[in-house]
């Protein structure tokens, strides 16, 4: 990671962890993963709750997708009352811990739909293929990267076979055209689905944003603040920051707005095609610096693990990166760093 840490870390309920982090890594938001709180419900309410387990379950769930920290508080201390759990201690240590793992608190921060139960099941699956009591932590290390490297090389395959021309176009806006000739399947698919339901909401124009709302609905809706002129938007449901895909109400504005294509800063490079033109995600403006440098990181790194195959290889690398750093040094630090990233990534 070069000494960057990352932007979220899910864990299990471990206080250890928890203090280690905020020590070590006191940027990145630390969350539970739910998956793993779920998990011990059984253990901890079936009980306790007896045959009101499953509508306590219910209940629950529905708590943890609220959008609004206020209204999750509430409904929580509804819910205790309801069931009468006023003095069961894992109710009261969830509630202690809610900063940690319910969604009304997480949704600023970026998770990539990781915290649903699914996705981290998924994950743990994935990872018991190759970790026992006797596993080294270096040969636990080197079977993942040989298993994500394996699932990338089939990715990339699949990616340079589809084209614009298979892809199933649904609205026909020019917005979701763009998209699908940028966004990784998957990521197009998530953000089509937000294409659709945009067109069941009706957007009203505020002094400070607009108001977006279900055509079916009178009262309530989300407030969108967009600034055209500098290609920002932002939604008060926080689906952007939090999953890296712009939400129906963000569209709904940009398309009464007679916006055609999404802004670059919501197509986040984490969702593009492999084959996507690094020239083009370079042309951007100086707020796209972030990005330059992720994809610049991103070639560095394709680099190194191509170059370690072999002796030949690595010796090739370090002569061809020698002269490229002395010629790079060369250079005059300007504002012609986009120019100097794009020529450092053909080089590359």
């Amino acid at each position: 990671m070069n000494g960057k840490a990352p932007q979220t870390i899910l864990t299990d309920q471990n206080m250890c962890l928890k203090e280690a982090i905020s020590i070590e890594m006191p940027i990145s938001k630390h969350a539970l993963c739910i998956w793993m709180i779920v998990a011990k419900f059984p253990s901890w309410f079936n009980a306790v709750l007896g045959e009101r387990y499953n509508e306590w379950k219910a209940e629950f769930y529905r708590l943890y997708n609220l959008e609004s920290i206020e209204d999750f508080e509430l409904d929580w201390r509804d819910m205790v009352n309801s069931f009468g759990l006023h003095t069961n201690r894992h109710i009261a240590n969830l509630f202690a811990l809610r900063s940690l793992w319910a969604l009304p608190c997480l949704r600023s921060h970026f998770f990539a739909g990781m915290t649903t139960t699914g996705h981290s099941k998924a994950i743990n699956s994935f990872i018991q293929r190759f970790l026992n009591a006797q596993t080294r932590l270096a040969h636990f290390v080197e079977q993942v990267a040989v298993a994500v490297d394996f699932k990338d090389q089939a990715a990339e395959q699949q990616t340079m076979q589809q084209n614009l021309q298979n892809i199933c176009l649904k609205t026909g806006a020019p917005m979701e055209s763009h998209a699908a000739s940028i966004l990784t399947p998957f990521a197009f698919s998530k953000l089509q689905d937000q294409l659709v339901l945009a067109a069941h909401y009706a957007s009203f124009q505020m002094d400070d944003g607009f108001l977006v709302r279900h055509h079916t609905k009178h009262e309530g809706g989300r407030k969108v603040y967009w600034v055209p002129r500098e290609g920002i938007i932002s939604c008060s449901c926080h689906q952007f920051e939090f999953s890296g895909i712009l939400c129906r109400h963000a569209l709904r504005v940009l398309s009464t707005g007679n916006c055609f294509q999404i802004p670059d800063r919501y197509l986040p490079l984490r969702w593009r095609r492999i084959n996507t033109s690094p020239t083009k995600l370079l042309q951007g403006s100086s707020s796209d610096h972030a990005e330059r440098i992720q994809l610049l990181q991103s070639k560095v790194s394709t680099l190194v693990a191509e170059s370690a195959k072999s002796k030949e290889r690595l010796d090739m690398a370090m002569e061809q990166v020698s002269i490229l750093l002395s010629r790079i040094r060369e250079l005059p630090v300007t504002s012609q760093g986009v120019s100097d990233i794009s020529l450092i990534c053909r080089n590359l």
